[in-house]
């Protein structure tokens, strides 16, 4: 019997707002070199990118968002429940 279950993978959607003068070439340079980030998309809008994180635990999502906001973002994290397939189309 398997006490630990399964691996658990954690997936986040980051919304991300560039400030202090942070440059978008910085930045995805820093999205490239995160493991983390696994989608990332230059937005019109109310902010500038939405990143996809996946990770193994809280702690290392935490870090993650960190990071991203050390590159010169304001963040807002969402937690994906549950993706919904669409196969049938």
């Amino acid at each position: 019997m398997d006490v630990m279950g399964p691996p658990i993978t954690l997936e986040a959607l980051v919304r991300v707002r560039l400030v202090g003068g942070a440059e978008h070439e910085v930045f995805e340079k820093h999205l490239r070199a995160e493991p983390a980030v696994v989608d990332a998309w230059r937005l019109a809008g109310d902010c500038d990118y939405e990143v996809r994180l996946t990770c193994r635990a809280l702690a290392d999502l935490d870090s993650a968002v960190n990071e991203l906001r050390h590159a010169g973002g304001h963040t807002s994290t969402t937690l994906v429940l549950h993706r919904v397939p669409l196969d049938d189309r």
